[in-house]
């Protein structure tokens, strides 16, 4: 994502300006190592009052600002700040939730301090970094994750963008953990985890944004019409490559209406999903696809079908001021047996996350008395 996003209205909404204070660095790169090796620090408090600790930042007073919509990185709250880097200014942002501080942005919005400089006081000061994440070429990427261990030090990563849509600019970003940053989904294309390749085979994370994955997935589990209307649960473990079920077959725990059920988990760009699929003994009936995180809402995965060929019609709509939309359409087309598909969405400011549930026997559960028919109420 773009750093400048967090960073743009920092100074004007907290009036804070930059301060000249001591330094444990005498150059701004080996200011900025200083921080990464406090940050990585085992001993670290990551914690809100923890970011006192960073050396060079200036931090706006606590409580954190908790903000009425959550960034694209998942913080709900944010902390301000300034630094001066051997000499050189930068604004700074702490993302996070209630507790947790999870990023750190620091915005340079003077001369570049350089990406090579960084890199070199990092390796100077014991850090071994391992380019994780680069941009694809011919792409307007400008970010490279580099993932950092030391002896003394946790593992975390430090991103360096030195272009911000094919322009100069300079920002760092600082996470913790073994697991890269996710990306967001229009950036899924411009970067590549295969850094130690040559540039030109460098294959982008992925190709396709997480609602087309999910449309493919739905899709790929409705059974052909050539074929039988239900599939056994050997042949579920082969239909869709990312699916990770688990092993040992269908367990019976007397669900209803089906008592056998498996359970899974998959990545769709970069988006997690857990799987659960429910039938007889033999025969899968139910397939269950819910998101385990949030994302930016405004997708269409319904359109992503409908473009797939299935003809998408609302038959039900869940009851009104609930926390999710728990609305049932049918799925039908010349090539495949018909399907009901239950689409939950729940909304969370501008986040959403969503569920699925796809009944290969075309049929609707029981309802719910607060249930509406498609133009009654405010379903359509």
């Amino acid at each position: 994502m773009q750093i400048r996003v967090f960073l743009r209205a920092v100074a004007v909404c907290l009036g804070l300006v930059g301060s000249s204070f001591a330094q444990s660095a005498a150059s701004p790169e080996g200011a900025i190592t200083s921080i990464v090796r406090v940050f990585l620090a085992p001993n670290y408090d990551t914690d809100w009052s923890g970011l006192e600790k960073l050396p060079g930042i200036k931090w706006a007073p606590l409580p954190p600002k908790m903000l009425d919509n959550c960034l694209p990185d998942g913080g709900c709250f944010t902390r301000a700040g300034t630094a001066n880097l051997g000499g050189q200014n930068l604004s700074v942002l702490a993302t996070g939730a209630r507790t947790i501080v999870t990023h750190v942005y620091l915005r340079n919005g003077g001369a570049a301090i350089g990406e090579p400089r960084v890199v070199a006081a990092l390796k100077q000061a014991g850090f071994s970094e391992e380019l994780a994440r680069c941009p694809v070429p011919g792409t307007i990427g400008g970010t490279n994750w580099y993932r950092l261990k030391s002896a003394g030090s946790g593992p975390g990563f430090i991103a360096i963008q030195s272009s911000c849509n094919g322009k100069p600019c300079e920002g760092f970003t600082l996470t913790m953990g073994t697991d890269l940053p996710a990306l967001q989904p229009n950036q899924l294309k411009l970067y590549s985890e295969q850094c130690s390749a040559n540039a030109s085979e460098r294959k982008a994370v992925s190709t396709s944004s997480p609602q087309e994955g999910v449309a493919q997935t739905i899709a790929a589990y409705i059974p052909q019409a050539s074929g039988p209307a239900f599939y056994d649960w050997k042949a579920l473990a082969g239909l869709v490559p990312n699916a990770e079920w688990i092993p040992g077959g269908p367990k019976k725990y007397n669900p209803e209406p089906y008592p056998y059920t498996q359970s899974g988990n998959m990545k769709l760009a970069q988006r997690a999903f857990s799987l659960v699929a429910t039938g007889t003994q033999t025969q899968v009936k139910t397939i269950g696809l819910e998101e385990n995180g949030m994302h930016p809402k405004g997708e269409d995965v319904l359109g992503l079908l409908r473009g797939q060929g299935l003809d998408v019609k609302l038959v039900r709509c869940g009851p009104i001021y609930t926390e999710s939309t728990n609305n049932w359409y049918s799925l039908t087309s010349s090539k495949t047996h018909p399907a009901m598909l239950k689409q939950s969405i729940r909304f969370e400011g501008k986040q959403a996350q969503d569920a699925y549930e796809l009944r290969l026997d075309s049929t609707l559960p029981k309802g719910d008395p607060r249930d509406r028919n498609p133009g009654v109420n405010g379903c359509r």
